[in-house]
C-alpha cells in the first residue's frame, strides 16, 4: 500500500483520524524513507502544516472527484 499513499500527493483530501479529528487540504508529502512509518504532511483549510503517521487515519477521501 506505500505507492498508494503516495498517490495521494498534491491531491485534496478530506482526512478522518482514529481519534475522530477531521481534516480537509492538500497533501503536500508523503514520506516513506522511515517504513514502517509513512508520515503524511496536509497543508489544512486554515493553511496551517499538519503531519501525521498512516496508521493514525481512519479514512480518506479525494475531494473534487
Amino acid at each position: 500500500m506505500v505507492e498508494g499513499w503516495k498517490a495521494y500527493e498534491g491531491k485534496k483530501v478530506y482526512i478522518q483520524t482514529k481519534s475522530n479529528r477531521h481534516y480537509s487540504g492538500t497533501i503536500i508529502t508523503v514520506d516513506i524513507s522511515t517504513k514502517p512509518f509513512i508520515w503524511i504532511t496536509i497543508i489544512d483549510k486554515f493553511d496551517k502544516h499538519i503531519t501525521f503517521a498512516h496508521s493514525e487515519i481512519e479514512l480518506i477521501q479525494e475531494e473534487g472527484i
